[in-house]
């Protein structure tokens, strides 16, 4: 009986021992089984992560590409539009009349060649109210400027007369432009008037009469328009607008298309100093040029 409880004590502690050891064993594999889901979810994780890197890379190497294109697209068409402004430029001739002579003759000749009526053939021009510039200075010193400009951007320049001491008559100017055969006769003047607060700038254009004809006229208009739209936004001269002349020997003789531009009053002291400054012959002669370059020419 004694042997019985001995043994059946023994083998209580033998299942308690496999028991126990069945546990630990059930214990390390969990622990093993929970280590390898957590080192799994962190590869997981860690290859999610440079998935997402290279996904963003990709887009930002996509997005540069994408500005390049554009700047590779806008500077191809900034270079096409220049090629095409500068063929169109080249097939442009452009007549640059500075108005009126230091020493201006007495002769005379006739206004139109329909009419009997006779002019001087040149004359000296105004003086500026507070300068004491000639008009026939300023119209030189920006004509000489514009024909500078207008030749760096590919037209053709020629000009009625490169000095103030030349004396031409305004046949003379005319013929000069229509055996050029040039797509714009440009005539540069100053304005004046008795009445010092008279100011702005004005663009002459030719009515029919003479050798021009109603084709003429209207290009005349439209050219003179654009440039006096132009100059005067640049400078910030009022824009007076224009107006139809009959009685110019300039204009009567001219085969081509023809305008004179009244830059400004130097008979205002405001504009006297404006357009008698050397400072601001650069601005003038731009503001005419811009005008040109919207002019589509026919």
């Amino acid at each position: 009986m004694k042997n019985m409880r001995r043994l059946s004590f023994v083998f209580t502690l033998i299942l308690c021992s496999f028991i126990f050891v069945g546990c630990g064993a059930s214990n390390n594999t969990n622990k093993s089984l929970n280590d390898n889901l957590v080192n799994e979810s962190n590869e997981n994780s860690s290859k999610e992560t440079e998935d997402e890197k290279d996904k963003l890379n990709k887009l930002e190497e996509d997005k540069n590409n994408l500005e390049e294109n554009k700047e590779s697209i806008e500077e191809n068409k900034y270079i096409i539009n220049e090629e095409i402004s500068s063929k169109n430029k080249n097939g442009i001739k452009i007549v640059l009349d500075p108005g009126h002579s230091k020493k201006p003759g007495t002769e005379k000749e006739k206004i139109s060649p329909d009419s009997d009526e006779m002019k001087l053939k040149d004359t000296s021009g105004s003086v500026g109210l507070i300068s004491k510039k000639n008009e026939y200075e300023i119209a030189m010193d920006v004509t000489l400027k514009l024909k500078e400009l207008l030749e760096r951007d590919g037209y053709t320049v020629v000009l009625t007369k490169d000095n103030a001491e030349t004396l031409l008559s305004s046949i003379e100017r005319a013929e000069v432009g229509n055996k050029e055969n040039a797509n714009l006769m440009i005539r540069i003047h100053c304005d004046s008037f008795s009445n010092s607060s008279a100011k702005g700038a004005s663009m002459l254009v030719p009515k029919q009469r003479g050798y021009i004809t109603k084709e003429i006229s209207e290009k005349s208009i439209e050219y003179g328009k654009n440039i006096i739209e132009e100059y005067t936004k640049k400078t910030g001269l009022n824009n007076r607008g224009l107006q139809y002349r009959s009685d110019l020997t300039g204009f009567n003789w001219s085969k081509i298309p023809v305008v004179l531009l009244e830059l400004g009053f130097i008979s205002n002291p405001e504009e006297d100093k404006f357009l008698s400054s050397e400072e601001n012959i650069s601005t003038i002669a731009e503001g005419i040029k811009n005008g040109i370059e919207k002019i589509n020419f026919k």
